[in-house]
């Protein structure tokens, strides 16, 4: 199985989502007196990792529960964005006690669009090689 588009959606997450907020610090003044994430970037990263580490255990389990049930791409990515998101929304009003939404707003903002982005390919390219050398053979 593969296990990119996974791998890829979470830490394209992770890594993408402090710039984005932290040009939305830029352009809203009641955002103003937070501190960039940037500027604090690889401890970003570090609770990132460990806040979403919940989320993508499961997020995992879903995924292989869609590549083992041969559920269509287009219905397999809806329902990993969907997860994505509402898990996102879930850990940061948790974490944050709902004070900045903006944050949460913008993870789950950039977790949609990589889902989008992101090709979903549940097969790995070494099982595509073993069917096509098996169709040869015969």
């Amino acid at each position: 199985m593969n296990w990119n588009y996974l791998f890829k959606h979470w830490f394209g997450t992770l890594v993408f989502a402090p710039f984005i907020f932290d040009l939305f610090c830029l352009f809203d003044e009641n955002l103003a007196n937070i501190a960039g994430l940037i500027e604090v970037y690889p401890i970003t990263l570090i609770f990132g990792l460990l806040f979403s580490l919940p989320t993508y255990i499961l997020y995992g389990i879903i995924y292989y529960y869609l590549a083992n049930k041969e559920v269509s791409i287009l219905y397999s990515k809806i329902t990993l964005i969907v997860f994505t998101t509402l898990s996102i929304l879930i850990t940061f009003n948790i974490v944050f006690h709902a004070r900045e939404p903006i944050g949460g707003y913008v993870y789950a903002i950039t977790s949609i669009i990589l889902g989008i982005l992101l090709k979903l390919n549940f097969k790995n390219d070494n099982n595509k090689l073993n069917y096509q050398n098996k169709r040869i053979n015969k």
